[in-house]
This record gives structure tokens, sequence and C-alpha cells, in this order.
């Protein structure tokens, strides 16, 4: 950077602009990463030296720039207009000395902001001018990012095929490459548009690739940090070692009196720093109870919160269920006795047996509803296989279960809200989507839980349900009581899936096992 700025001088001093314009575009590049308004000063004072309609190499260089520090959209200087004049600037001035590959660069540049702007019909046509340039020069690298914008426009689209088309290119390009971190972002986007054609199964062993890689350039991550601490360390260790032979050499070039004296200070002011350490730390261990305390506070309250919450919307719903199925079961019954037409009915017998059983039918599925006993006693794969029993039992619609990986009991929380959310989603099918099956699918990886549910009924407007339907708010307040994430995907006359991830460490499994010990003792 010094040598920059001396040279800055020393060009100034004979007039050579065209070494002005190359350290200001260094310097530009410099503070790119670092700082943004100073690397637009000095592109913007290389800018200013350019001879005017000048075409060459630099004022391309410098133009591109300009327009990437423009279009970086979380940069306060990201404006739409300004970054695509300057990349057409800049291309202009590719085309004209024939560098095919800042063309492709600045192509696919160009795609990127159309695409962030949703002018899609642009950002196709860029992309596919710089995948051409790019397969002429094998750049494999600036390809594999291209497919994934191609794909991105697709899904944003909503045509799930063609982005998975462009997607899994990406993907063998990265293979090829051996870049696992574009590999993680493409599985990610082909995730999002297998659920979006219904691949539910496809999805979920995609989602399972996806976790893996992820944990091991997590663990990668991590192993490159504790050699770099272990250097760390070693080069202080090595540091400390020559300052003690220093201090040592020195020491020994003291007068003894003066040697004394000096130690008697030192003492003083080791003792000194000590009781201010300890002070300190006695203070900063207050503050930091009183922050666990109040941290605690609020936890206990919005729990409490919640859990009346969802208190509430039960006995909503148990109302609701009571006063429309229930009720108008057992008000039928009455018609039937008032009226004398049906009590000489030779039909009268056979109608009034059919409402009771009706109604009886009725009480047996709202008690089912509520009871939470054969969950807490036998756990969450149990009390769904008999759930999916009963609606099976029904022989009106026919629901298919199926559960991979739960080998611990979880703990209760987690097991209820997944058992009401699966209830919910089920009474939202047999109530509204006039489907013919349902398919349940619950499955352990690692530490997490996912949930996957699709019928094959009318399907919905997901934004209108979601804004007015209670039995969907209930669904999302219990899915943040968990600290979990649902994803819902729907249309009309499509169906229904959704797909919950659910976060689960050693710690819940072990306390939960432990609680389950000393229940059974207490039994």
């Amino acid at each position: 950077m010094s040598y920059q700025y001396k040279a800055i001088e020393i060009n100034k001093n004979i007039q050579n602009s065209n070494g002005l314009i190359s350290n200001y575009n260094n310097l530009g590049n410099y503070y790119t990463s670092e700082d943004a308004e100073l690397a637009l000063h000095y592109y913007q004072e290389a800018e200013k030296l350019l001879p005017k309609n000048q075409k060459g190499i630099k004022a391309a260089i410098i133009k591109m720039n300009i327009g990437i520090i423009f279009s970086d959209h979380n940069s306060e200087y990201y404006n739409y207009d300004s970054a695509n004049y300057y990349f057409l600037s800049s291309l202009e001035s590719f085309q004209a000395i024939k560098d095919s590959g800042n063309i492709a660069s600045l192509y696919h540049n160009l795609g990127v902001l159309y695409e962030e702007k949703e002018h899609f019909k642009d950002g196709i046509d860029s992309y596919h001018k710089a995948i051409t340039i790019n397969k002429m020069l094998d750049n494999k690298s600036t390809l594999a990012k291209t497919y994934m914008g191609l794909g991105n426009i697709y899904l944003k689209q909503n045509e799930y095929s063609k982005s998975l088309e462009y997607f899994q290119k990406s993907l063998e390009l990265a293979e090829i490459l051996g870049d696992e971190y574009k590999k993680i972002n493409v599985y990610t986007n082909i995730i999002k548009a297998k659920m979006g054609i219904g691949a539910i199964e496809d999805a979920s062993i995609l989602f399972t690739k996806y976790n893996k890689l992820r944990d091991s350039l997590f663990d990668h991550e991590k192993m490159q940090e504790i050699k770099n601490l272990e250097m760390k360390y070693e080069t202080a260790i090595k540091e400390a070692e020559i300052e003690k032979q220093q201090f040592a050499i020195a020491e020994k070039n003291f007068q003894k009196n003066l040697f004394l004296g000096l130690s008697l200070v030192l003492i003083l002011l080791i003792i000194s720093t000590v009781w201010f350490f300890l002070q300190k730390q006695e203070y900063l261990k207050k503050l930091k109870n009183e922050e666990i305390s109040n941290m605690k506070r609020e936890q206990e309250l919005k729990e409490l919160n919640a859990m009346m919450h969802g208190q509430e919307e039960e006995r909503n719903r148990i109302a609701s269920d009571l006063h429309d199925r229930l009720g108008a079961r057992l008000s039928s019954i009455k018609l039937l006795f008032q009226s004398e037409q049906n009590k000489t009915s030779s039909n009268f017998n056979y109608k009034l047996l059919d409402n009771v059983n009706e109604a009886i039918k009725e009480v047996r599925e709202i008690s089912h509803n509520l009871s939470t006993d054969m969950l807490t006693r036998f756990g969450l794969e149990t009390a769904l296989h008999d759930m999916i029993k009963t609606i099976n039992e029904t022989e009106q619609i026919q629901a298919e279960l199926s559960v991979y990986g739960l080998q611990e009991r979880l703990p209760l929380e987690i097991e209820r809200n997944v058992y009401h959310i699966a209830l919910e989603l089920i009474n939202n099918t047999i109530k509204h989507a006039q489907a013919n099956t349902i398919t349940l699918q619950i499955s352990q990886a690692d530490h997490e839980i996912n949930l996957f549910y699709e019928d094959d009924g009318i399907g919905f407007d997901i934004q209108n349900v979601v804004d007015s339907g209670m039995g969907m708010r209930s669904i999302y307040a219990r899915v943040n009581t968990i600290n979990g994430a649902v994803y819902f995907n729907s249309k009309p006359n499509k169906g229904i899936n959704v797909v919950l991830t659910i976060p689960v460490n050693e710690t819940q499994v072990e306390n939960k096992k432990d609680k389950n010990s000393y229940n059974s003792k207490m039994a």
C-alpha cells in the first residue's frame, strides 16, 4: 500500500496518466473487500483519467469493477441502473478487444443482476450467452455458477423440471471440480425443486446427503481452525522463551540493589493486578448471574404464554368438534323422535340405531383426539400407528405410515407436539381435502427429526389458509415451541406436501431416558 501511494506521487509529478490509472485501480481492488466507499472512490478517480470514448483493456476493467460495487445487493451502494450501465459499457469495451473470458464473466454478472430484479427473460438470455462462451473456453467453474443461476430463475418461476435440469448440470461440474461448497449450494436448490414437483422421497434422500456434506465441511473447518490455533500457540511459546532468555541476560547486568528495588515494585504491581482482576471477575460474575436470572424469567414467561395460548386453541377446537359433529348428530336423533311419521315408519328403528352408532363413533373420535395416555406411555411411534389404524378402519380414506430411525424415546414435549401436528394435518385432510390417500413418514437422522406428509386432495391457496385458518396457525405455534421449521407446498387440485424439521440434541435424549427410568421405578 505504501508503495502504491509513493507511485501515485511520482506519477502525478511526471504527469503519467496511464500509471495513475493503474495505481488507482490497484487501490480500488485492495479496498473492495474492506471498504466499499474507498474502493468506489479510487475506481472513479481512475475513470476520470480515462480518455473519452476509449474502449481499451483498462477502461473495460475499471468499468467492470465499478459495476460490481453497484451490483452488490448487500452494499449501501447497490444501484441497479448504475450497475447495468457500467456492465454494458465494460462489455462493449471487452467485445472491442475480443476478450472472451471477461465477456463471459460480464454476461454472467448481467444474468445475476437481471435475476435479482426479476427481469427473468433478460437474465435467461445473458446466462445462455455466458454458457456458450464458457463451453468454448472449457471454463468449468464459471459454467457451474451460470447453470446454477439459470436453475434459480426457473425455480423462481415455478418451472421445477427446467430448474432441475440446470441444477443437475451444475452439480456434475461441481463434482468434477471437487468443489464441496458448490455441491452443498446445489443440493439446497435441488431439494426445493424436488419439493416443487412433489418428489418427497428424492428430496428426503438429498436432504440426508446435504446434512452429511454439511457436517463433513464443518469438521474440516474445525480441524483447520485447530491447526491454526496450534501454530499460534507454538509461536507464542517460542516468543515467550526468547523473551525469557533476553530478560535473563538483561537481569545479570543490573546491580543487586536495583534488582531488589525493581523486584519489590514488581511484586506490588502483581499483587495490585491480581486484586483488581479478582474484583473484576467477581463483578462480572454478578452481572452474568443477573443476566441468566433475567433470561430464565423471560423464558418462563414465554413458555407460560405459549402454553396458555395452546390450551385456548385446544379448547376452541374441542368446542368446535362437540358443536359441529356431536351436536349435529344428536339434533338429528331429536328430530327423529319428534317426527310422528318416522315413528310409524318401518325404517324408524334402523335410522335411529344408525344415528346413535354415528354419535358413539363421533364421541370415540373426539375422545381419541383428547387422549395423550398412549403417547405418554408407549411413545410417538405407537401413538401414530394407533391413529392410522383408526383412520383406516373407517374405510373412508387410506392412510399409510412409515417410521425410520426412531430408536429412542424423544422428549415428551417434542413427541406431543409432533403427534398433534400430524393429527391436525390429518384432520384438515379429512374435513376439507376430499382426498383418497394420506402418506405420513417420520425419520430421525443424526440430531434431526424429519416429518413428511402428503395427500392427493383438492389442495388450497397456502397464503389464504395461513392468514385465516386456526389449524394452520396452531401448527406454526407448535413448530415454534420446539424450535422447528415447516414448509408447505400446495396448489388447487394438486394435494398438499408438508416437510417438518425438528432439531434434537443428545442431551435431550439422555434426559428423556433418565426420566423414563425414574417413572418406571415410581410405577
